[in-house]
C-alpha cells in the first residue's frame, strides 16, 4: 500500500513540483493550497506525512500542525514544517507541538526525498509500537483473566484501582507460580504508563556486583571492564514500571541504594558525580516472608514499608480449588489450538483428582501439566489414566490410615487382600533392608519393629536371609 502524502503550500509552483518529485518516488500525494482545502482533505483520507507551509492564506501553519496532531492523539500523521522566513523561535515551536523537521526554502530534491523517507520510516515504527502496546494491553488485561474465585476477583478489583494511580509503589506476594509478573503487567499496561517501557528484572538471578551495574549503568573508567558508558535498567525504564522480582534475594548493600532512589526518584551511575532524575513506577513481587527476613536482618524495614505501600497477596492455587475447573478449559483450548488437538475436556475422576492435588507449583504446574499430557496422549478426554504419578499418589483419599491405593487396584473390582498385605510388607522390608546395607538391627530400627518381629516377618514373607549381614 503506496504511503498517503498531503502538501499545503500557497505557492503553485512548489505544490506542483514537490508533487512530481514526491509522485516519481512512488507515494500517492494529495495537494491543498490554503489552511482550509487541507482540512477537508484531512477529513476525508487518512494521511502517513503532511508538508506544511508555515504561512498560508488563512492561517498560521502551526495551527494546522496542532489540529492535525491532536485530532487524533498519538495517531495523527508525521509532519514536516516548510519556511522561506526560517527563524529559531518558529522551528522551535514547531518541534513543540509535534513536529517531525522543519526546513527551509528552497530545497534540493535529495534532501527533501530524504527527510520525507526518514519520516514516513519513524511514523511506521510509531504504529508498530503502538500495536504492540494495544496486543500487550488486550494480552494483560485484568478483565482477561481467568478466575472465579472469590478471592481472586477481589484481588482483581484492587489491581484496577491501584493501576489508576500511576506513582504508587507495589509489593506483590505469593508462591511461586502464582501469576506474579502477569498481576505486575496488568498493573503496567492498566495505567497511563502503558505506552512507556516495562522493564522486569530478576533479582535472585544476578550475582550483587552485576545487579548494581544492570539497574544504574555505569561511566566509562568506573571499573577495569567499563570501556564505555552504559545506561541502566532504571534509565531505560523511564515513564513507565520497573519490575524487581524477587526482591527478597536482593543483597543489603544494594537495598540501601534502592532505597534513596524510592525516597528521592533520582540516582547515580557507577563512576559518576552527577545524579539523573528518574519517572518510574517500581513493583516488586516474592515468594518469601519480607517479615520473617527483617528479623533475619537481611532485608531492610524501611525499604520493606517504600515498596508496600500496596500489597497484593495472590493465593495459592490449593485455596481456590474453584478456578481449577476454568482454568482446565483455557488450557486445554490453547493448547488444543498451538498443537492442533481436539480435545474435548476432562473426565469427572480426573479431575476430582486434580482439584484435590496441592500444586506446589500453582498454575504454572498445571499449565505443563496439562501441555505435557496433550503432548503425549491421544485421546480426547482426558481421564485418570492420563494424569502424573504426583497427581494420582497424593490425590488419592487415604482415609484415616495415611495409606493409598496403587492405580492397578481397585477395590471396586474385587482385591487379593493377603496377596496385597504380603507384596507391600515385604516391599517395605526390602526397602529398609536396602537403606541398612542388609543390617538387621538397623533394618527393624527402621520399621520401628524389634529384631524378634523382623525375623518373624523375614521367615513368613519368605525373604531370602542371604541378603542380610551375618551377626
Amino acid at each position: 500500500m503506496l504511503n498517503r502524502i498531503l502538501i499545503i503550500d500557497d505557492e503553485k509552483l512548489i505544490r506542483e513540483s514537490l508533487s512530481h518529485l514526491l509522485t516519481g518516488a512512488g507515494y500517492q500525494v494529495d495537494l491543498a493550497a490554503d489552511g482550509a482545502q487541507a482540512k477537508q482533505l484531512f477529513t476525508q483520507h487518512t494521511y502517513d506525512l503532511a508538508l506544511i507551509d508555515l504561512r498560508l492564506p488563512d492561517c498560521n501553519g502551526i495551527e494546522l500542525l496542532k489540529i492535525f496532531k491532536t485530532a487524533v492523539p498519538d495517531q495523527g500523521p508525521m509532519c514536516i514544517m516548510m519556511t522561506a522566513y526560517g527563524s529559531v523561535d518558529s522551528a522551535v515551536q514547531a518541534m513543540k507541538h509535534g513536529a517531525y523537521d522543519y526546513i527551509n526554502k528552497p530545497f534540493k530534491s535529495k534532501e527533501i526525498l530524504l527527510i520525507v523517507k526518514l519520516a514516513l520510516e519513524a511514523g511506521g515504527l510509531k504504529r508498530e509500537v503502538r500495536q504492540i502496546i494495544k496486543t500487550q494491553a488486550k494480552k494483560y488485561n485484568i478483565n482477561n483473566m481467568i478466575a472465579v474465585d472469590p478471592l481472586m476477583i477481589k484481588t482483581f478489583e484492587v489491581v484496577k484501582k491501584v493501576a489508576a494511580n500511576r506513582d504508587v509503589s507495589v509489593l506483590i506476594q505469593g508462591e511461586s507460580g502464582t501469576g506474579k509478573e502477569l498481576i505486575a503487567k496488568s498493573l503496567h499496561y492498566l495505567s497511563s504508563r502503558a505506552a512507556k517501557p516495562f522493564v522486569s528484572i530478576n533479582c535472585a538471578s544476578i550475582p550483587g556486583n552485576l545487579l548494581e551495574s544492570e539497574l544504574f549503568g555505569y561511566e566509562r573508567g568506573a571499573f577495569t571492564d567499563a570501556k564505555s558508558r552504559k545506561h541502566g535498567l532504571l534509565e531505560k525504564a523511564e515513564g513507565g514500571t520497573v519490575f524487581l522480582d524477587e526482591i527478597g534475594d536482593m543483597e543489603p548493600s544494594l537495598q540501601a541504594k534502592l532505597l534513596r532512589v524510592l525516597e528521592e526518584s533520582r540516582f547515580r551511575r557507577l563512576g559518576s558525580v552527577s545524579d539523573i532524575t528518574i519517572d518510574v513506577r517500581f513493583v516488586s513481587a516474592t515468594n518469601q516472608i519480607l517479615e520473617k527476613l527483617i528479623e533475619k536482618g537481611t532485608f531492610r524495614e524501611d525499604l520493606y514499608y517504600r515498596l508496600k505501600v500496596i500489597n497484593i497477596t495472590i493465593p495459592p492455587l490449593r485455596e481456590r480449588k474453584q478456578d481449577i475447573e476454568v482454568l482446565l478449559k483455557y488450557f486445554i483450548d490453547h493448547f488444543n489450538s498451538k498443537l492442533n488437538r481436539q480435545v474435548k475436556g476432562v473426565s469427572p475422576g480426573a479431575l476430582s483428582l486434580l482439584q484435590q492435588y496441592r500444586w506446589p507449583g500453582n498454575i504454572r504446574e498445571l499449565k505443563n501439566t496439562i501441555e505435557r499430557i496433550m503432548i503425549l496422549e491421544d485421546d480426547e478426554i482426558i481421564t485418570e489414566e492420563h494424569l502424573p504419578l504426583e497427581v494420582i499418589s497424593s490425590s488419592r483419599e487415604k482415609g484415616k490410615y495415611g495409606v493409598f491405593l496403587p492405580r492397578e487396584y481397585d477395590i471396586r473390582q474385587g482385591i487379593d487382600f493377603n496377596g496385597l498385605v504380603k507384596s507391600f510388607s515385604s516391599y517395605l522390608i526390602e526397602e529398609a533392608m536396602k537403606i541398612a546395607g542388609g543390617n538387621k538391627a538397623k533394618t527393624a530400627r527402621l520399621l520401628s519393629m524389634d529384631r524378634g518381629t523382623l525375623r518373624y516377618q523375614i521367615k513368613k514373607l519368605g525373604i531370602e536371609e542371604e541378603v542380610f549381614d551375618q551377626e
